[in-house]
């Protein structure tokens, strides 16, 4: 017995170790740059985190990470801010074993094209991202492309539960040198402030702005869902304009790997519905 313990809170260490990033990967946590709220990443150059080596630092693809949904838009002009409202959904009915689920929800600017693996800047609602059954907050930026430049940094994470308000926004500084990504839960004041120099976050422009639901694990089992039927995005600007043109888009209807009847949907007012089935 006490052999089969040890054996399951190493691989809990593991498991935990490994954190699942949006974007398409796995990077171990001790990769990450890890800011405190509302501070600054403007390292001139990359270095690795103390206690990561470059053979740690290899980014690995979980069997299936997709945008479930999503709409997304392309701007000639350079993207400079945004901002984003929602209500978190209850829980999902089910949680998986070791395979468990990670299901994001978050606005966001992604460069060279609305995929995973190109630079993200993006105030993310997540549940399963840590071993805990429970919703979080936190703002990212990930680059899965080019590792090495650009590490993967984030603010601390924020409890949220199930009906507590989210506002979120994303904010160039007027001099260009300085991106701004925020999620704050209306309903404590807490909030997830991630700040990273334009010459850190990729050295890119951003010309894709994506609304989204990005699932790890969930695969055809429903139930690994939200219990619920959709999310709202309200509020919702895009470099000042309140009614973007939207593409929507639904990877996995009818796709057999991961279909929970997914459907993305755009209201009059600029709302944007992103809905599933969740048995």
């Amino acid at each position: 017995m006490a052999s089969m313990l040890a054996c399951s809170h190493t691989l809990e260490a593991f498991v935990d170790s490994q954190v699942r990033i949006p974007g398409g990967h796995v990077v171990p946590s001790k990769c990450i740059v890890g800011l405190t709220n509302g501070g600054i990443y403007n390292a001139s150059a990359y270095q690795l985190p103390v206690g990561c080596h470059p053979s740690d630092a290899q980014l690995a693809a979980p069997e299936i990470q997709i945008y479930a949904a999503d709409v997304h838009l392309e701007s000639q002009a350079p993207l400079t801010s945004f901002t984003a409202d929602w209500v978190v959904p209850p829980l999902p009915s089910k949680r998986g074993g070791l395979s468990r689920q990670v299901v994001y929800f978050w606005p966001g600017f992604k460069a060279s094209a609305p995929e995973m693996g190109y630079p993200v800047l993006q105030p993310v609602l997540q549940y399963g991202e840590h071993l805990g059954p429970n919703w979080a907050l936190q703002s990212w930026f990930v680059d899965a492309k080019d590792r090495w430049k650009f590490p993967v940094v984030t603010a601390p994470s924020v409890d949220v539960k199930p009906g507590h308000r989210i506002s979120s926004s994303m904010q160039l500084s007027s001099d260009g040198l300085t991106w701004t990504v925020s999620g704050t839960n209306k309903d404590t004041g807490h909030n997830s402030t991630l700040s990273i120099t334009y010459s850190r976050a990729g050295k890119t422009d951003y010309k894709y702005a994506m609304l989204v639901n990005e699932n790890i694990n969930v695969n055809s089992d429903c139930l690994r869902m939200p219990a619920a039927t959709g999310l709202t995005f309200t509020n919702l600007t895009v470099n000042g304009n309140a009614t973007p043109p939207w593409v929507t888009r639904a990877n996995c209807a009818g796709n057999p790997k991961c279909d929970c009847g997914n459907r993305a949907a755009v209201a009059s007012n600029g709302d944007v519905t992103i809905s599933w089935r969740d048995k």
